[in-house]
């Protein structure tokens, strides 16, 4: 006669564990009016999409930073659907370039989370040498780094806004519920950075939408009560034979 064996809690759970899926850890979305300043947690464009995620400050977790026109050099479109700066930043650096600064702290206790890609949904009207990088700072030794190079494509009109993204899997940017890869002693550690290789002030970007993409997992310990849970079960499995 077939025995027939049903998993354990704990077994599914380690099954469930084992594997990622790819989700949005942070966004944020330009819609509305006024200036773009510092935007916290609680406001309603800056959305925690994923519990495992923490911030540094939970007042200052977001800020634009640039030149031009506005506060910070970006203001809401006419739509109310973007943040537009007319007068991009010429330079590709960490610090000096026209950008906006996400300061993600720890994980949530017990937990850890990889951030594997950055999204931007943007228009670049009239800015064709217009190019966006995404930069951090680590925590290792406090030197900077930036990454993709990626041109934004110069568009026209109210429409359309397309999404950019750089692929940050091979930067193994981990934060358990202890630390992170990046640095996270100031505010704006991680930052989406844009510049313009011709002039200053014939340049318009647009950017409606950033999106920080990652996986979250327990941490190793959580796994280790778990993968104890699922002997215990094998255990009473056996002595039931």
């Amino acid at each position: 006669m077939k025995k027939i064996y049903s998993l354990s809690v704990a077994t599914i759970a380690l099954f469930s564990f084992s594997s990622s899926a790819q989700v949005t850890l942070v966004e944020i979305d330009f819609s509305g009016t006024g200036g773009v300043t510092t935007i916290a947690s609680t406001d309603s464009q800056f959305t925690v999409k994923n519990a495992a995620v923490t911030f540094d400050d939970t007042a200052t977790t977001f800020t634009a930073v640039g030149g031009g026109s506005g506060v910070g050099g970006w203001n809401y479109d006419g739509t109310g659907t973007a943040a537009v700066n007319n007068d991009l930043f010429t330079a590709s650096n960490f610090g000096g370039t026209t950008r906006f600064d996400l300061d993600l702290g720890n994980a949530a206790a017990g937990q850890s989370y990889t951030i594997t890609r950055v999204e931007l949904d943007i228009r670049a009207t009239n800015a064709a040498g217009g190019t966006w990088e995404f930069g951090y700072r680590k925590a290792s030794d406090n030197s900077t780094v930036l990454v993709g190079s990626e041109a934004i494509a110069t568009q026209s009109g109210t429409d359309p806004i397309a999404t950019y993204f750089i692929d940050l899997t091979s930067h193994s940017l981990i934060a358990t519920d202890s630390s992170t890869v990046w640095s996270t002693a100031a505010n704006g550690e991680l930052r989406w950075t844009f510049y313009d290789a011709t002039a200053e002030g014939a340049d318009n970007f647009q950017v409606a939408g950033i999106r920080v993409i990652g996986t979250t997992i327990p941490e190793p310990s959580t796994y280790a009560l778990l993968a104890g849970a699922l002997a215990l079960s094998l255990v009473v499995v056996r002595r039931r034979k």
